[in-house]
């Protein structure tokens, strides 16, 4: 077995490298980890960073997961630092309760500096410190946030913003220009935190909700920018978007990132034609048909699908295709890890 480190096998897989065994990760797994050990999202804001970057490396350990996810789970804290109203759940990441903004000149009202004043905001920032120095020399630490379409969903709301594309291109356009900077601006300090791999979850621009020509036009130059700005810092980049991109996956590469993150809809074999030598891919086992319902030979014999998918000497990154929900048993986990340590 090679004597690469978890963090340098995803940093090859990345660079489009060889890798010593197939790469396998959680992709966020915050709410699941937190709930595993009997808090909530809102309950560890207030737990101390210590004490939930223990729980996160302490996980990590356990799962010999090649990423580690700090912040996951929490992206509408930047909604609330705005000034916006979120709902905190016993499981589940908080919801927006209502759009922040009722015009898209509102955007001028908003001070991108209130993120800087929201306790929730520095306690994850303090999390992904510590969890840095802890296991960062080893573990490749990561952070998340919304991408600009789905940050501008919430802040103008999804169905005024859909409307609007056929009818106000200008005034989406300018809520998008906000979202990107309020984006870059959230993950930013993580980066400085020592957070080296930052995925930008952009669900409302899935082809289930847009089409390739919009995606061309609303999303890809607003989530360039901010993959662009994030990486000119230091960090590897993730672009994630739920459900069906088949048809827009060679515009991907185009915003500079470091992997796509693929959604149990899309078809690996399509997937590494279209993206093999342009960027790494992962996925995307169903996270509750298989990685929650099934027993771990059913996760296991998915995992090898997906392995065989992506095909001999891909940049394929083992994942299932979105976070997993709570209920998730830790056996199937541990099973879609051997599997991948099994391709060593």
């Amino acid at each position: 077995m090679s004597q690469d480190t978890p963090r340098a096998i995803i940093l090859k897989a990345i660079r489009l490298q060889e890798t010593p065994r197939h790469p396998v990760a959680l992709l966020s797994g915050g709410i699941w980890t937190l709930n595993r050990h009997g808090l909530s999202l809102e309950e560890a804001l207030t737990a101390g960073g210590e004490r939930t970057a223990e729980i996160i490396a302490d996980t990590a350990y356990l799962l010999r997961s090649d990423i580690v996810w700090t912040g996951s789970g929490y992206h509408n804290l930047a909604i609330r630092a705005l000034g916006g109203q979120i709902l905190f759940r016993r499981k589940g990441a908080p919801d927006v309760k209502e759009p922040l903004l009722k015009e898209a000149s509102g955007t001028g009202g908003l001070d991108l500096g209130r993120l800087e004043e929201d306790p929730g905001i520095q306690a994850l920032r303090d999390t992904t410190r510590r969890l840095a120095r802890e296991v960062g020399e080893r573990i490749l630490v990561g952070s998340s946030a919304w991408g600009p379409f789905t940050y501008a969903g919430l802040l103008y709301g999804v169905e005024r913003l859909m409307r609007n594309i056929y009818k106000d291109k200008a005034a989406v356009h300018a809520v998008l220009a906000f979202a990107a900077e309020l984006s870059y601006h959230y993950l930013a300090p993580f980066v400085a935190a020592g957070a080296g791999l930052i995925s930008v979850a952009d669900p409302t621009a899935s082809g289930d909700m847009i089409s390739r020509r919009q995606f061309e036009e609303f999303v890809l130059p607003y989530q360039s920018q901010v993959i662009r700005r994030i990486k000119a810092r230091g960090a590897e980049t993730l672009v994630h978007i739920c459900g069906d991109v088949t048809d827009r996956l060679d515009l991907i590469p185009v915003t500079g990132a470091g992997i796509l993150s693929v959604d149990y809809k899309v078809d690996l074999a399509r997937a590494a034609a279209a993206l093999q030598g342009k960027l790494a891919f992962a996925g995307n086992m169903n996270p509750v048909e298989v990685m929650q319902n099934a027993d771990p030979a059913g996760v296991a014999a998915a995992c090898r699908a997906c392995i065989q998918d992506a095909g001999p000497g891909s940049s394929h990154i083992l994942m299932p295709g979105c976070d997993i929900p709570p209920g998730v048993p830790l056996e199937n986990i541990r099973a879609m890890v051997d599997t991948a340590w099994e391709r060593a």
